[in-house]
C-alpha cells in the first residue's frame, strides 16, 4: 500500500519529516493506524481523517515523540537563571516575567523552569509560565503532575525531595506551588493562528521540535516563535537545532552548550550583561582518558577561536571545497587540543561555531560529548555521542566514551554493549593495518 498521501497529510498538519525519526518507524505506525481505522486504502484513510478530528488526533498521538525528563541538559537552566538575574530582573519592570515552553510534552521541562524561578524566590505573582503541546494525552499527564522515576534521569535530583511527594506506588507528585506556576493549553505551532492574543514572552523554550520539521515547516515555526519573543528576549532550542537558527537573524549567547539565542541587535548587550567567563567547569577530569599524541608545548595560549569555515579565495570550486575541509580539520584539531588540555569551555565554543557554519562530522559531536561529560551533563553527553556514532559507526573514541558514560550512569548492559562494539572496531582496524 502506498501511504504517501498520509505522510503528506502529516507534513501539512504537524510539519513532520518522517526521515527525522526514521521513515520505516513512521510508515509502520501509519500502516497500523490505517488498519485499525478500517480504511481500505491510504486515500480512504485521508478522507476519514479529514472528516474526523478525533481520528486526526489519534494519528498525531501515534507519531509524536514524547522524550523528556526534569532538567534535561542542565546548562540551559543555568543560563536561564543567569540571564534573568543579570539582565532582566535588575531592570524596572511594569509587568510580570513571561516564559513560554512549547512543546512541553508531559510537562517536565515547564515544571523545571518553574522550580528555577521558585529557587530564585520570585513571588508567584511576578512570573507567568505558559506551556503548550499538540498532544492532548501529554497535556493530561502534565496537568496531573504525577511522574515515575524515569522522569528523573540526571544525577542531581535534590530538587525531587524539595518539590515532590513520593507515593506508595513509587510515583512522585509535584507540590501544588509548582503545579500552580504553569498554565497548560493545547496548540499547534504550524497553525495559522498560533497563540492568538498572547503578549510577548521574555524567554521561549522550544527544544527538540525543529529537528522533526522540513525546512518550510521549520521556517514557519521559528517565525511564529519570533513573533512572540520580546525584543531583548532569549530563545532556547535543542542541541541539534542551533546550526539553523542563525539564518533567522539570531546570535547565540556566550554560554556554551546552552543553545540560547537572541536577536543580533541585542545579543551583544545581553552577553555584556551576563559577563560569563567560565559557565562550565574548565578543568574537570574527563570521563575517559583518550590516548592521543599531542604536542602540548605548541598549544596556543589564550582563548581559541574558530577559523571561518568558508574560504575567501580559491582558483576554482574544488580548491575552495578542499580549503574549506582543511579549515574544518584545523578547527577540530584546535578543539581536540583544548580537550586534552582540559579547556572544555573552549571545546564547546569551537564545536558549536563549526556546527553553526554548516560543518558536521562525527569528531565534532564526539568532542562535544566529551565536553558535556566533563561537566557531568550525562544526558547531553549521551545525545552527542550517539550522534557521533550515527555519523560514524566505527568511531572508536565515541564508542569507548559512551561505554564509560553508561558505566558511570549505572547502566552496565549498555556499557558492555558499546565496549564490545569498540573492541570489534579496534580489532578490524588492526587487521586492516596489518595487511
Amino acid at each position: 500500500m502506498d501511504i504517501s498521501p498520509v505522510l503528506d497529510l502529516l507534513r501539512q498538519q504537524i510539519g513532520l519529516n518522517p526521515e527525522s525519526i526514521g521513515t520505516a518507524s513512521v510508515e509502520k505506525t501509519v500502516r497500523e493506524r490505517i488498519e485499525t481505522s478500517g480504511a481500505i486504502s491510504a486515500g480512504d484513510y485521508v478522507r476519514k481523517v479529514n472528516c474526523s478530528a478525533e481520528e486526526l488526533d489519534r494519528l498525531v498521538e501515534s507519531v509524536v515523540v514524547q522524550e523528556t525528563s526534569f532538567f534535561r541538559n542542565a546548562t540551559p537552566f543555568i543560563t536561564l537563571q543567569s540571564y534573568l538575574k543579570q539582565f532582566v530582573l535588575n531592570k524596572e519592570r511594569g509587568r510580570p516575567l513571561r516564559i513560554l515552553c512549547f512543546p512541553c510534552s508531559t510537562g517536565e521541562e515547564a515544571y523545571s523552569i518553574a522550580m528555577v524561578l521558585l529557587d530564585m524566590e520570585l513571588p508567584a505573582d511576578q512570573f507567568f509560565i505558559f506551556a503548550g503541546d499538540i498532544s492532548e494525552q501529554a497535556l493530561r499527564i502534565a496537568e496531573a503532575g504525577s511522574y515515575s522515576s524515569y522522569s528523573f534521569r540526571g544525577k542531581d535530583i535534590a530538587f525531587r525531595k524539595k518539590y515532590f511527594t513520593k507515593q506508595q506506588d513509587g510515583s512522585y507528585i509535584l507540590k501544588k506551588e509548582v503545579r500552580d506556576a504553569v498554565r497548560f493549553e493545547r496548540g499547534n505551532i504550524l497553525s495559522g493562528n498560533f497563540l492568538p492574543g498572547h503578549q510577548p514572552y521574555d524567554v521561549i523554550f522550544c527544544r527538540n521540535l525543529l529537528i522533526y520539521f522540513d525546512d518550510a515547516a521549520k521556517a514557519k515555526a521559528v517565525n511564529s516563535l519570533l513573533s512572540l519573543l520580546s525584543g531583548e528576549g532569549v530563545l532556547f532550542v535543542g542541541h541539534a537545532e542551533g546550526a539553523s537558527i542563525h539564518q533567522f537573524g539570531l546570535m547565540n549567547l556566550d554560554y556554551p552548550m546552552s543553545f540560547a539565542f537572541a536577536r543580533k541587535e541585542y545579543a551583544t548587550s545581553i552577553n555584556d550583561a551576563l559577563n560569563i567567563i567560565n559557565p562550565v567547569k574548565r578543568n574537570p577530569a574527563p570521563p575517559v582518558p583518550v590516548q592521543r599524541k599531542v604536542i602540548k608545548e605548541g598549544l596556543p595560549s589564550g582563548s581559541r577561536k574558530t577559523i571561518p569555515v568558508t574560504p575567501e579565495s580559491g582558483r576554482n570550486g574544488e580548491n575552495e571545497r578542499i580549503a574549506g575541509m582543511n579549515l574544518v580539520d584545523s578547527n577540530i584539531s584546535t578543539a581536540r587540543q583544548s580537550a586534552v588540555a582540559g579547556s572544555f569551555n573552549e571545546v564547546a565554543s569551537i564545536c558549536e561555531k563549526l556546527l553553526s557554519e554548516g560543518a558536521e562530522n562525527a569528531e565534532i559531536y564526539y568532542l562535544l560529548g566529551w565536553a558535556a561529560g566533563s561537566a557531568k551533563d550525562d544526558l547531553l553527553a549521551e545525545e552527542y555521542l550517539k550522534k557521533a556514532i550515527y555519523l560514524d559507526a566505527d568511531s572508536y573514541d565515541a564508542l569507548v566514551l559512551l561505554s564509560r558514560l553508561y558505566e558511570r550512569m549505572g547502566i552496565p548492559e549498555k556499557s558492555s554493549s558499546f565496549r564490545k562494539r569498540a573492541e570489534r572496531v579496534k580489532s578490524r582496524k588492526k587487521g586492516a593495518a596489518d595487511k
